[in-house]
């Protein structure tokens, strides 16, 4: 026998139950009728003598229930039902002949999957009931629409208030405005033939107030007729060329520019509200979406969701406005509950969200609204799929930071904040990617030592890798926080991660002692300066600071230079003629003399910082005496003052205490509640000056970026330096 059409299929899941209601009502009517016919002709033969036929007093009100032909022509083509009448049928015949049909299932699930693919069909929700209630239905919905989502229900106040007030007018005016829609189309154009009919339809176009009916139906009895319409006017919209390859009646044609807003702005915000009431989708206690697949109507609402998404994802890369970009972004976050239904889909929605949150181009709000998707993505789509959320944003953030400069460094700030929040999510998760790409970085490096080639020193000073360890750096800074960690009672599942960051930290610093890399080492100090300020780690990164000072920097004579000051925000790598001159030497004094005074300060609340700090006063004094630079000499005697009586401050408190060192619960209770010394309030005042001179600096800047297309004597020069320490610095 032939294969059942897609045609009996679809009458056999949709339409079957009707059928046989129909039938049985048809068939007790049927039964009154010709007991009624009986009973006359019984009383004609008493009265009359005579005998009369059966058929002369058959009633014609049987011609309108007689429906069998028009049944028995819709199981023409279904392979065993062909050639069964309608009683056999009804009788239970269809169950065979269904039954015959599971061993090709298979194939029709195949092609479902690719119809799904090429052309996201809409048709079989228009088969779908759409629950329609009464005033006092649309009310409580609209209560429980206000508690569930308030920005909608604003959103309703400010551009809809008709729909907010329905109730006062007849419920049937969406039934009626659509019948005399279809009257006036059926009555415009009655040509001879269907196929005349169509090709007289046309393409209809999307006007306001086709829009609100749909927006009234969808509102009130959440339709999905009126959702079906929606979509498909959706898709004609941002896929305008493909409008030859669609059938009569199923395109839309968008001629305004308002109107093409207000319909996106209805295709977003409305078809959530509708899916939800048709497939709600629920949340487990950990916030993972259950899939509804035992709900009946899943299988007809995919294909709906498929072509929402399909049609967003392609708005994303056509709209050009970013106010509208945002909105589109912001409000695909509502559907993501049913995105992770369908795993195809998530993973593109992933994707489109990424692309927009790392864009150059994209304007801070649409980051903002995708960083919003990437994470609600991840907190609701279980370990797995955070994972990939979490790799996905780290690469991205990796590879726009190829190159900073004053126009990108913005963008990287956020998308570096925005980062760091995503991994603070989950600690178990962010702890084994961290693991992952600390072990990369630390592999670079090793790879760097061993073999100390021109590739291998490139892949480790390079804006990506001080990217990499900033970017850690800020992660186990917010996530092993002192005052976080004593709220909540119990250490981060992030901190063992500090001691290999801070290894590789300054193995790198060490790498290339030549002073025009001293910008470089200045970024990686303030990285691991961060994780000692908020974690109250011991970083040992004064001999790392001391040593800049022993360069010829600071050592031998200047040369003066016109040049103007370099950002050092923004730069890795000295340009070459800046090298042993005068601003370049003061510039270095200035940011080596506050990361020392940082450093000096995070430990000046220590009750071991007299002896801590001795050492370093020894070596400071002893490079004071050795140079000739007048500017390091009055910074290095203001930081030696200080941290003298900072020294002396903490031994007379110390002199008070009645506890010992073995008591450590005591003694970070006595460093927490110390006051401010004199090393903290230099400090204080010191960060007031240096941001006055950073807003100076950076209107006269001159950026310096890491360019490989520099002559080929420099490059051999830097390999000389990179490998061994020049003449000069011995």
């Amino acid at each position: 026998m032939g294969k059942q059409t897609k045609s009996t299929k679809k009458f056999l899941r949709t339409q079957l139950d009707s059928t046989i209601k129909r039938r049985r009502d048809h068939q007790k009517k049927r039964k009154v009728i010709e007991r009624s016919a009986a009973a006359k002709r019984q009383k004609q033969l008493r009265n009359t003598g005579k005998k009369v036929r059966k058929d002369a007093d058959a009633p014609e009100d049987l011609a309108e229930f007689d429906d069998d032909e028009d049944v028995a022509e819709k199981m023409e083509a279904g392979g065993k039902l062909k050639g069964m009448s309608v009683d056999d049928f009804l009788g239970g015949g269809f169950n065979s002949a269904a039954g015959d049909g599971d061993e090709d299932d298979e194939d029709d699930e195949d092609a479902e999957e690719e119809s799904d693919e090429e052309g996201d069909d809409l048709d079989d929700v228009e088969d779908m009931s759409d629950d329609e209630g009464g005033v006092g239905i649309h009310a409580q919905d609209l209560e429980k629409l206000k508690e569930k989502d308030p920005e909608f229900y604003a959103y309703l106040q400010e551009n809809d208030k008709e729909l907010l007030q329905f109730g006062q007018e007849n419920d049937d005016d969406d039934d009626d405005e659509d019948d005399e829609e279809e009257e006036q189309q059926s009555s415009k154009a009655k040509p001879s033939s269907s196929k005349a009919t169509q090709a007289e339809t046309g393409p209809q176009r999307v006007t306001l107030k086709m829009l609100a009916g749909w927006q009234k139906s969808m509102l009130t009895h959440r339709s999905l007729k009126a959702l079906r319409r929606l979509l498909i006017a959706f898709r004609c919209a941002v896929k305008p060329e493909e409008e030859d390859k669609r059938p009569e009646g199923a395109s839309f044609i968008i001629e305004e520019a308002r109107v093409f807003n207000k319909l996106v702005l209805t295709a977003l915000k409305y078809t959530p509200v509708v899916l939800q009431h048709h497939v709600p989708i629920t949340e487990d206690k950990r916030g993972n979406v259950k899939i509804p697949s035992n709900n009946k109507k899943w299988n007809l609402i995919k294909k709906p969701i498929q072509s929402y998404f399909s049609n967003l994802f392609q708005l994303t890369e056509t709209l050009t406005e970013p106010r509208m970009l945002e909105i589109v972004v912001r409000e695909s976050t509502r559907m993501v509950p049913y995105a992770l239904c369908i795993p195809k889909t998530t993973r593109k929605f992933i994707k489109v969200a990424l692309n927009l949150w790392s864009s150059q181009v994209s304007e801070d709000g649409v980051r903002m609204s995708a960083f919003l998707t990437l994470r609600r993505l991840g907190m609701s789509g279980g370990t797995a799929l955070l994972e990939n959320v979490l790799r996905g944003v780290y690469s991205s953030y990796i590879q726009s930071s190829r190159s900073v400069s004053i126009h990108t460094q913005p963008m990287l700030n956020l998308m570096k904040n925005t980062a760091v929040e995503l991994y603070l999510v989950d600690s178990d998760v962010a702890y084994t990617q961290a693991f992952g790409f600390i072990r990369q970085l630390a592999i670079h490096l090793r790879n760097c030592v061993k073999t100390k080639t021109k590739g291998a020193f490139k892949a480790v000073l390079n804006w990506q890798f001080v990217s990499a360890i900033d970017f850690w750096s800020l992660l186990l800074a917010r996530a092993c926080d002192q005052e976080s960690e004593r709220q909540a009672g119990f250490e981060s599942a992030l901190k063992p991660l500090i001691y290999p960051l801070v290894q590789v930290a300054t193995g790198v610093v060490g790498l290339v002692p030549n002073s025009r890399y001293f910008p470089y080492r200045l970024h990686l100090l303030k990285a691991m300066m961060r994780i000692v300020t908020r974690t109250g780690t011991y970083i040992p990164l004064a001999p790392s600071i001391l040593s800049v000072f022993e360069s010829p920097e600071f050592q031998r004579k200047l040369k003066g230079s016109t040049a103007a000051p370099i950002d050092f925000s923004v730069t890795l790598r000295a340009p070459t003629q800046l090298v042993r001159t005068r601003p370049y030497s003061n510039q270095l004094l200035s940011e080596y003399s506050f990361v020392l005074l940082e450093f000096l300060a995070s430990q000046s609340r220590s009750i071991a910082f007299p002896e801590l700090v001795l050492p370093l006063q020894i070596q400071l004094k002893r490079l004071s005496k050795s140079t000739t630079n007048a500017k390091f000499q009055t910074e290095a005697k203001q930081l030696l003052d200080k941290s003298h009586q900072t020294a002396l401050w903490v031994t007379k408190q110390r002199d008070a205490i009645d506890f010992t060192p073995k008591d450590l619960d005591k003694v970070k209770d006595w460093e927490m509640d110390a006051k401010e010394n004199p090393l903290e309030a230099m400090l204080r005042l010191a960060k007031k000056v240096r941001a006055k001179q950073e807003a100076l600096i950076k209107a006269q800047a001159q950026v310096v970026g890491d360019d490989d297309d520099e002559e080929e004597e420099e490059d051999e020069e830097d390999d000389d330096e990179m490998e061994v320490e020049g003449e000069d610095d011995e």
